[in-house]
């Protein structure tokens, strides 16, 4: 018998190398995004849409119920499992900007670590499985999403973890068969649009466990589980707010869309749109992930080759589904709601569409190694994309310091303002909600119809003014160029202070408060100096 001796790779601790290299390579990203918001300003998110989560993430720990004005409920976030996990850390005493990024950092790893096992599982090649590992944590996009305080890593660590699970389970491994429809109805919790994601899974568990004969134990149990969590979803939103899904889509959607036209009986808007949105969409996501991942991008049209099959050996376990993910998801996205825009925030409701980009470009900088006479000169060449991406990093910490400067220095500034002019049971009209109702902590009445959905109707007819004077709010604060025909009427609204900042990521460049004839003087008292940023 000839024993032979294990490869020096064999030995290797792969597995704590893509722990450590993706903590090291993470927290030097987040390290230098973190000194340069310090250079301009002080703690704080780049959107204020975090502090909508906070804002019912501290109801929920003070016992408000899930709530954005106390008390009141409302299926006003479109991240439930985010919003209930940032009530964790409140609820233990840890100050709002603290909570969201220590749970985003820990999803950003956790993303990482996902993306490694996911690839692993496509490759068999722990070097192509590290450098998409690495790559997640140094993407710019990806490290603005650990510090932003919103649900992205959260989601796109589901996503990863789900088709890691999957891949996993139709290889063979038996024990992760559940695994994939807990998490990628978990998903869906965190970011809805993940939902898509679930007939195209059961499509292909259907044909490789039923069509190819291939029946195990259990091989119902992750759809049944999966429709499981879809349902206390539906439910818990019922519940909250009286229909299948949260308050946001509703007031986001304005009645877009293919399937809502069709629903609607609107065919010709449904023919216009699916003429319009589904090739546009897939092109921004495409030409968004190129620039994001800079060079590793260089990989992926080998990888989609290799994952289909087409280059190289033949295609791994899940190879074609990845890709399909990747393919579809922007057309379903436009199919199903094209509103808001697909790449709204720089791809904030896609991330997950980034991490398998990243995915698929180290599955062809495999396969191009496994095809190259000098076997190391592919992964040198990736190893130099690494640091492509840190450069690239380098540059998004300056705008990512810039978004945060452009909340602080003018929602935050407002909110604090209009909790130092009004009393504590005044009423505040905006369309900027979180940073007021968590700062001021005044009830809010949404112009936008997120938390308070009576306004949807009114916004869309641009029939505001009946709408605000039946809600009767003591302030109105806004940017006037998203109301104009609100902000024309001088006779009814009378501006009494103007907040202006340089525009990097707000909705406008300047807030503008108004007092309304009904606005109660008890109420106000708008004599306050202005706070510093």
């Amino acid at each position: 018998m000839i024993i032979r001796r294990p490869t020096w790779t064999a030995r290797v601790p792969w597995f704590s190398i893509a722990v450590l290299g993706t903590i090291a390579a993470g927290g030097a990203a987040t390290w230098w995004f973190t000194v340069e918001r310090g250079a301009i300003t002080g703690p704080g998110f780049p959107l204020d849409d975090a502090w909508i989560h906070l804002q019912f993430a501290r109801n929920v720990a003070e016992g408000h119920g899930y709530s954005f004005n106390p008390g009141v409920p409302s299926s006003g976030s479109t991240a439930p499992l985010w919003t209930l996990l940032l009530a964790l850390p409140l609820a233990l005493g840890l100050g709002p900007i603290d909570a969201g990024v220590v749970l985003g950092q820990l999803f950003h790893w956790l993303t990482a670590l996902a993306t490694y096992v996911l690839t692993l599982r496509l490759t068999a090649s722990r070097w192509a499985a590290l450098l998409a590992g690495c790559a997640v944590v140094l993407t710019p996009r990806l490290v603005w999403a650990g510090l932003s305080g919103m649900e992205v890593p959260l989601y796109a660590c589901l996503v990863t973890s789900a088709l890691a699970c999957y891949v996993t389970a139709i290889a063979g491994g038996g024990r992760w068969t559940a695994a994939w429809g807990a998490l990628i109805g978990l998903a869906g919790w965190a970011r809805p649009e993940t939902f898509l994601l679930v007939p195209l899974l059961f499509l292909h568990w259907g044909w490789t466990y039923v069509m190819a004969e291939r029946r195990p134990r259990g091989a119902l149990v992750a759809p049944a589980l999966c429709l499981a969590v879809i349902a206390a979803f539906v439910t818990f939103n019922f519940v909250i707010g009286g229909r299948p899904l949260p308050n946001t889509f509703y007031a986001k959607t304005y009645g877009m869309g293919t399937a809502l036209s069709l629903i609607e009986g609107r065919p010709m808007d449904a023919l216009e749109d699916v003429a319009k949105y589904p090739m546009q969409f897939l092109e921004h996501v495409v030409r968004w992930q190129s620039t994001q991942l800079v060079g590793l991008f260089g990989g992926t049209l080998a990888g989609l080759l290799a994952l289909l099959g087409v280059l190289g050996h033949k295609a791994p376990p899940g190879g074609r589904l990845i890709v399909a993910v990747l393919l579809t998801m922007p057309i379903f996205k436009a199919l199903g709601a094209p509103e808001p825009p697909i790449l709204v925030h720089d791809g904030r409701y896609v991330a997950h569409l980034l991490v398998l980009a990243v995915v698929v470009a180290a599955a062809g900088f495999h396969a191009l190694q496994q095809l190259a006479t000098i076997k190391w000169l592919i992964p040198m060449l990736a190893v130099a994309t690494l640091g492509q991406l840190g450069a690239a990093s380098v540059r998004g910490a300056k705008v990512f310091a810039a978004e945060v400067r452009n909340i602080n220095d003018l929602q935050l500034v407002t909110a604090r303002w209009v909790r130092d002019v009004t009393a504590p049971d005044a009423r505040v009209a905006t369309n900027d909600i979180g940073a007021i109702a968590y700062i001021a902590g005044r009830f809010i009445v949404d112009t936008e119809g997120l938390v308070t959905p009576e306004a949807i109707k009114p916004k869309r007819a641009r029939k505001l003014l009946p709408f605000l004077e039946a809600q009767r709010p003591d302030l109105l604060v806004i940017f006037p160029e998203w109301y104009p025909e609100l902000s024309a009427r001088t006779d009814v609204l009378t501006e009494v202070r103007r907040f202006s900042a340089e525009r990097v990521i707000a909705g406008g460049r300047s807030l503008v408060v108004y007092r309304m004839p009904w606005s109660r003087p008890e109420a106000l008292r708008l004599d306050a100096p202005s706070p510093r940023p």
